[in-house]
């Protein structure tokens, strides 16, 4: 990554640029850089195309040979060059072997299969790029604090990863929001605790409490405010598949005829949370909770790109989403709807 973006600093500019990554703040910097060396602002009306959804090989190869309007080059910019049919490979292939030099082409691949002889090619010639996180994170977060001009003492840094963990988005916003947090003080490990362990922890909280409480413009307000802090989907199942299990242990406890001293380990809560959970059991029929778990294995599946899923998903009353759809609409999206219809099935299974 830094490789990249000191060749293209120093203007060493190739014509072709594929990109791919897992962290969308290093393709969102990649495509910044780029864009800024290819095309100043004022020349971007005339000499920035974006081709998006299923990209055309003739669109692209046409748009890469128009050559720049009162400027040196032109930039097109293609959203994802991986759902590029196969038949229209072979124009871009011949592009390739003799590119324009007048214009860049900067290109992002959500995935990237040199089986195929287009990627192929381009990794022969130079062309692709995968942006990697690095392996020691706090240095990256050290640098990320100095481009912000933010000061954060080492102890706050490591605190910062070992919450977060390796979602180099959500550590580019956690330096920002405890930036603004601290003011022109050192940032400490007791505002990383306080800002941003503190406000995910609470989320989750909120949620499940909303669950429990049969409560859904609560709970769909939380969902909002886990996927706004860039909160993994897959995660907040798995939080939600322990309360819904702690809820169907209440049943079990009590069937059973279980002391109550016993509840607290067996669900694995403090003696104090055992009266809410009991309070919140009652929202749910134990029927209701075996369709709850269904419901958010269904949702796992998909969230794992199970594209072959075509039952619903986790919609209360119709609202079936197929594996294509979740595909189409984008991960980001895709998992926000999931979650925000999973929730809704849940709560409209409460008594």
């Amino acid at each position: 990554m830094d490789e990249l973006l000191d060749e293209v600093a120093a203007g060493k500019l190739a014509p072709i640029y594929v990109l791919s990554s897992e962290h969308p703040v290093l393709l969102e910097r990649a495509l910044t850089a780029i864009k800024d060396a290819v095309v100043p602002p004022a020349a971007r009306g005339f000499n920035y195309d974006v081709v998006e959804g299923k990209p055309s090989g003739a669109k692209i190869v046409a748009l890469a040979q128009t050559l720049p309007m009162m400027a040196a080059r032109r930039l097109i910019y293609v959203r994802d060059l991986a759902a590029m049919p196969a038949d229209e490979a072979e124009s871009v292939l011949a592009y390739v072997d003799k590119p324009n030099p007048s214009t860049v082409v900067v290109a992002v691949a959500s995935k990237i299969d040199k089986r195929l002889k287009l990627f192929a090619q381009l990794a022969k010639k130079g062309h692709i790029h995968t942006l990697d996180a690095p392996r020691q994170l706090a240095p990256w977060v050290r640098a990320e604090a100095k481009a912000r001009n933010v000061q954060i003492d080492g102890s706050a840094v490591q605190r910062l990863v070992d919450t977060v963990g390796d979602d180099l988005s959500r550590l580019a916003l956690g330096v920002e929001q405890l930036g603004l947090y601290a003011g022109k003080r050192p940032v400490t490990s007791d505002d990383v605790d306080e800002l941003i362990a503190e406000t995910r922890e609470r989320t989750v909280f909120e949620l499940t409490d909303a669950i429990g409480a049969a409560d859904l413009p609560r709970a769909l307000a939380a969902v909002a405010a886990l996927c706004d802090q860039r909160e993994s989907a897959v995660g907040v199942v798995v939080m939600l598949a322990r309360h819904i299990r702690q809820l169907t242990q209440v049943y079990a406890l009590r069937e059973t005829g279980a002391p109550r001293g016993s509840w607290a380990p067996a669900l694995g809560v403090p003696p104090f949370v055992v009266d809410k959970l009991i309070a919140r059991a009652r929202s749910y029929a134990p029927a209701a909770l075996a369709a709850a778990t269904q419901r958010l294995a269904n949702a796992d599946r998909a969230l794992k790109g199970d594209i072959t899923l075509t039952s619903t998903v986790t919609g209360a009353q119709g609202g079936a989403f197929t594996g294509p759809q979740i595909k189409a609409l984008g991960r980001d999206l895709a998992d926000r709807v999931i979650l925000e219809q999973l929730v809704t099935g849940i709560v409209g299974l409460a008594a």
